[in-house]
């Protein structure tokens, strides 16, 4: 039975054949690689555009907010402010009040001069 061995199988083509799909799928593993490569870099270019725009928003807004925070001191020194003035005005003489003092003061002077005349008249009669 020794040499009753078969004929041996030529394995040459199922060899090539595994070899082929062996390099094809190794060619589809480094394009996958290369895909996966590509975008995990975009998503890192992403994220780092993300991260920037992210800053800058961040400052506009503690910028606008100390600019608020600005504002709202000075509307609130400009309405003390308006509030003393309003306080000495309160204490000025209105203009009917004016108009009241020069007829009291007209009619004063009328008084007076009238007064005047009555004084030097009456060193004359005398």
């Amino acid at each position: 039975m020794v040499f009753n061995n078969p004929p041996p199988v030529d394995n040459t083509p199922i060899i090539g054949e595994l070899s082929r799909r062996l390099n094809d799928n190794t060619r589809r593993i480094r394009l996958i690689e290369d895909e996966l490569e590509n975008i995990d870099s975009r998503v890192n270019s992403i994220e780092q555009s993300v991260m920037d725009t992210t800053k800058e928003l961040n400052k506009s807004v503690q910028n606008m907010t100390e600019d608020s925070a600005e504002m709202s001191d000075t509307v609130a020194n400009q309405q003390a402010d308006i509030k003393k003035i309003n306080a000495k005005l309160k204490l000025l003489v209105t203009r009917q009040e004016l108009r009241e003092m020069q007829e009291y003061i007209g009619l004063m002077k009328s008084i007076t001069s009238r007064l005047a005349v009555n004084r030097d008249t009456s060193g004359m009669t005398d």
